[in-house]
């Protein structure tokens, strides 16, 4: 990090980094998942449910350290470097100063043995040395592993009971899961291969157990307005069981602030005639839910926004208070990306009924539609 640049001595930006980091990672950085500080600008943290960190996470935290310290994007003063490797070499990595640090970038013999080192740059990442041997996976394994399949509980709050779950499908090659729920930054970067993975592990889900609730497929909105697109789409939807029409949900993502009229129309006629109930996923708290035509669509999903708390807060409550609009329309209004305790109970306290993210239950290999939870033992276990 560049200290020249804000204008502050090297102690204050070193309490500043602290303060910032411990913030982030208390709401971020939840249990079972650990942290401990090891200096003002190192932490030790450990996840039991993953055999490596997840960069696009952590870029998060260099983004809005980069906000909080300079209050602008792109000038990259602030680099985070994610050491992994067994604890001790952890803790050696920790001990370098600035100096040893930069040198080791330029001589991996320097780092201590047995870690990989990844630069995350704010929404982007690199991994520039690596102290360890990576070995390469064969390009037909890779090509033949199936993408892992997951699910994420619909949480309605009045009853304290999942009702139904949304599918998600990570390629094997992924560092990051995949998810409506978690944010913008685990959407899938190429729309119609994931929904179709989702839409074949729905399959496969439906088929070999007696699912309970509603099972929600992702559905691309810029890919179902593309003709071409559209009618690969509907070849997907044809292998959905009719006579489980009711139990499926289209889960639609991408969903511009104000959708145009016939955009919407040939929606719901595409989709209704496969899904018993159509969601729209929404990043505007002002989506103009007002010029829907009457009965397109279900529920309204609003994704929370990235930020602090009190910036999140602010776009729930401003969300909220267009709820005659989504009344007056008999359409759902639910909220998703609810990350932390604070917003869970924000979302209870505003009378939303619908809740989705990782505070209410993060990915998980097996449904848990129909399953009763109270509220004050959420998240459910993945």
């Amino acid at each position: 990090m560049d200290d020249d640049r804000t204008g502050l001595d090297a102690d204050t930006v070193s309490r500043l980094v602290a303060k910032f980091s411990s913030a982030y990672l208390e709401t971020r950085w939840t249990w079972p998942r650990r942290f401990e500080p090891l200096t003002s600008y190192s932490f030790l943290l450990t996840d039991p449910g993953a055999d490596e960190m997840d960069p696009a996470e952590l870029a998060r935290l260099s983004d809005e350290l980069q906000i909080k310290l300079f209050g602008e994007r792109g000038f990259g003063e602030v680099t985070l470097l994610l050491f992994e490797g067994p604890l001790e070499a952890v803790t050696a990595f920790a001990a370098l100063d600035a100096s040893a640090v930069a040198r080791a970038l330029d001589d991996i013999s320097l780092l201590p043995a047995g870690g990989r080192l990844t630069q995350i740059r704010t929404s982007d990442w690199e991994l520039i040395v690596s102290a360890r041997p990576v070995e390469a996976a064969a390009p037909s394994a890779a090509v033949s592993e199936p993408p892992l399949i997951r699910f994420q509980g619909v949480y309605l709050i009045s009853n304290q009971v999942f009702v139904g779950d949304v599918i998600s499908a990570t390629p094997a090659s992924s560092r990051m899961g995949l998810s409506l729920l978690d944010g913008p930054a685990h959407l899938p970067i190429d729309h119609v291969a994931f929904d179709s993975d989702c839409l074949e592990g729905g399959l496969a889900m439906l088929s070999i157990a007696e699912f309970k609730g509603v099972l929600y497929f992702p559905v691309s909105y810029s890919s179902m307005a593309r003709p071409s697109t559209r009618a690969l789409y509907e070849g997907m939807f044809a292998k959905l069981p009719a006579d489980r029409r009711r139990q499926l949900a289209a889960a639609v993502y991408d969903v511009p602030r104000d959708p145009g009229f016939s955009a919407m129309t040939q929606l719901k006629r595409t989709l209704s005639a496969y899904f018993g109930s159509i969601q729209l996923g929404v990043t505007d708290p002002e989506f103009q839910v007002e010029k829907l035509p009457p009965g397109i669509v279900s529920g309204v999903n609003y994704v929370l926004p990235e930020g602090d708390t009190r910036f999140r807060l602010k776009a729930l409550r401003r969300f909220v208070e267009r709820r005659d609009f989504y009344r007056r329309k008999q359409i759902w209004a639910s909220i998703t990306n609810v990350r932390t305790r604070m917003e869970l109970e924000a979302c209870a306290a505003l009378q939303v009924q619908i809740v989705t993210g990782p505070a209410v239950c993060p990915l998980g290999l097996q449904p848990v539609g129909g399953r009763v939870r109270p509220m004050d033992h959420l998240p459910v276990a993945a």
